[in-house]
């Protein structure tokens, strides 16, 4: 029982967290591809927060391929592909993390966890810090748009982290 409350606290931390990125951060009305991975994101985390984990790993995946895309245009700047192939990286954990959660209520939702579900986890949690490190490692742009995108995933990173950390441990992985 003391699992379960666990669990259910953890995942009310991450759509409040996540929530709130969102609204400091003011994500601004923009067109195209951007505007769509944007879109898509925020539909994740609508998604998440009405208690729909696969359909938040779809919007999220989604939000991947778009960010992939922009990452291959020819014509962007090096550190803005870098920036988009980060955030590529940082939805596949989401998406991996969203697959876990759904994966583990599909199963009856009681810990110990499935194999699956911890595999989920872990490769998560692995996207997760390797999208950290990219967007550490990225120069300050110029363009503040850019910084702020930079910033926000950087933010979005620590706190899955975090969170990922916590689901292993209460989900018994």
């Amino acid at each position: 029982m003391r699992l379960i409350h666990t669990q259910t606290v953890c995942i009310s931390l991450l759509i409040i967290g996540l929530t709130f990125t969102y609204a400091r951060s003011g994500l601004t009305q923009v067109t195209g591809e951007v505007g769509e991975m944007d879109r898509l994101e925020q539909k994740a985390e609508d998604a998440i927060a009405n208690g729909d984990p696969e359909g938040a790993a779809l919007s999220i995946g989604k939000a991947a391929l778009m960010a992939n895309l922009l990452a291959q245009k020819k014509e962007v700047h090096r550190q803005i592909r870098l920036l988009y192939q980060a955030a590529d990286t940082l939805f596949r954990g989401q998406e991996q993390g969203y697959r876990a959660l759904a994966l583990f209520e599909r199963a009856g939702g009681q810990p110990p966890a499935s194999q699956g579900v911890c595999q989920y986890l872990s490769q998560a949690a692995d996207k997760v810090k390797q999208s950290q490190n990219d967007l550490k490692a990225l120069t300050d742009f110029t363009n503040e748009s850019f910084r702020e995108r930079q910033q926000r995933h950087i933010g979005k990173t620590q706190e899955w982290e975090g969170l990922l950390q916590g689901l292993q441990e209460d989900l018994s992985c």
